[in-house]
């Protein structure tokens, strides 16, 4: 790696320098700039690999930097650096060719990972943010990096969150990177149709099977055949249906209802829910078998209220969607307020909040008053005390799992059970609280 060799293009010296270093501690070279007309002289001298630019510059901004340089070279990667304020402008960027975007202040983590992905040709968010992913988190990166590992495979997924997370945002982003993107997606959301029902929406029916049936009807499954199908709320699917679901899967074939003749199907198989799954195994409303063939691949996807760098830019999403043409804009003070608030309901919620706001406001700039006056009531009742309990209680959580860890003598494994959680929400908590053990002696 050390003949690649990246630009970073920071007016402020020391955030430069930074970023300089670890850039050749990864193995790099490290070329710096101060200013636009700097930037296009060694981008020109040195031909990089990639470009980290910073949007405010003296001479410009980041956005003409990076249009200038795509101008000559198109594939050449750009990740900008933005703060909260200029959210606007990261999403102008994605949309003008930027490969990806990081918020300030963000961990070295993230932008060695950034760094890859753009070397690589993998994750970028002007593709991704084409399927529906926004987000810089490194929660989302992982995420967009097992997608584009699996794309082209046929192995089941099982994806869980919280409702309102966008499990089937995910799964439609999987669809879509892959090689059945230009076959069919089928969703059927197992909690929203009764039980009795969804054995002949999922398998389809042969007419006179049942009262009613006055003609054959193919399934979900049919279809999807070449496709994908997503199971959406799999944990809500009756016990009693789960083994010819499973049958489905490990055998390739289903069978109609009042049909003797069995059909070959092909489709891949993409599950969510936001229940434990584990939990309900053991409760004996969930077949262990099933869960198994179903979770060859997992993806977790946290709340929003753990991925906090993501909610700028999915304000911003939102904002060009219900308010396009920039006519109307988020302040500073009105962007950390955001930021701030806990969003229990997700991305959904806010995606709900953005698109009030917009019909309310009709123009202009929303202000911090203005999120105020349009947080839901119960939502706002909680929020007079987040600041103080969100600290606590992010205290209180990791004082907990290093107790577990310690009991368990940090084996992970043995830690998420005194816990009576899953190991990759374990996992998960390890890492954002930055949870070391003895000797990084972690099994």
């Amino acid at each position: 790696m050390g003949t690649v060799t990246i630009l970073i293009v920071d007016d402020n010296e020391v955030q430069r320098k930074v970023i300089e270093f670890n850039v050749s501690r990864e193995g790099y070279t490290a070329i710096g700039a101060g200013t636009v007309s700097d930037a296009l002289v060694l981008a020109k001298q040195h031909q990089p690999k990639l470009v980290i630019t910073d949007v405010m510059l003296p001479d410009g901004n980041g956005i003409e930097l990076l249009e200038r340089l795509l101008s000559t070279n198109p594939e050449l990667p750009v990740i900008v650096i933005t703060a909260y304020g200029t959210v606007r402008m990261a999403v102008d960027a994605i949309k003008k060719g930027a490969f990806d975007y990081l918020t300030k202040p963000f961990e070295k983590e993230e932008l060695s990972l950034s760094i890859k992905q753009a070397l690589l040709g993998k994750g970028g968010m002007e593709h991704h943010a084409s399927h529906g992913i926004i987000g810089s988190s490194l929660a989302i990166k992982e995420i967009l990096g097992t997608i584009k590992r699996i794309a082209d495979s046929d192995v089941p997924v099982l994806i869980t969150g919280e409702s309102g997370t966008g499990k089937e945002v995910i799964a439609r982003a999987l669809h879509s990177s892959g090689n059945k993107k230009n076959k069919a997606f089928v969703a059927i959301n197992c909690a929203a149709i009764p039980s009795d029902l969804l054995e002949a929406e999922l398998f389809g029916y042969a007419k006179g099977a049942f009262t009613g049936a006055i003609k054959d009807k193919e399934g979900r499954f049919s279809l999807a055949n070449q496709g994908t199908l997503f199971l959406d709320e799999i944990g809500s699917m009756d016990i009693r249906l789960q083994p010819k679901l499973l049958r489905a899967i490990e055998t390739g074939t289903i069978e109609r209802l009042g049909d003797v003749e069995v059909k070959k199907i092909d489709a891949r198989i993409v599950s969510a829910t936001n229940a434990d799954l584990a939990d309900l195994i053991k409760k004996g409303a969930f077949r262990e078998d099933l869960y198994y063939r179903l979770n060859v691949v997992h993806i977790h996807i946290p709340p929003l209220r753990e991925r906090r760098e993501d909610i700028s830019l999915l304000a911003g999403h939102f904002l060009s969607q219900y308010a396009p043409g920039g006519k109307l804009v988020l302040s500073n003070k009105a962007i950390n307020r955001i930021v701030n608030h806990p969003w229990y309901g997700n991305v959904r919620e806010l995606q709900n909040f953005i698109r009030r706001a917009a019909v309310i406001k009709d123009g202009g700039t929303i202000t911090e008053q203005d999120v105020e006056s349009n947080l839901s009531p119960s939502v706002s009742l909680h929020e007079h005390t987040s600041a103080i309990v969100d600290e606590s209680m992010d205290e209180a959580e990791k004082r907990m799992i290093v107790s577990a860890l310690d009991k368990a003598g940090y084996n992970r494994s043995k830690a998420a059970k005194i816990l009576k959680i899953p190991r990759y929400k374990l996992i998960y908590r390890i890492k954002k609280y930055k949870i070391v053990a003895p000797k990084d002696a972690f099994e």
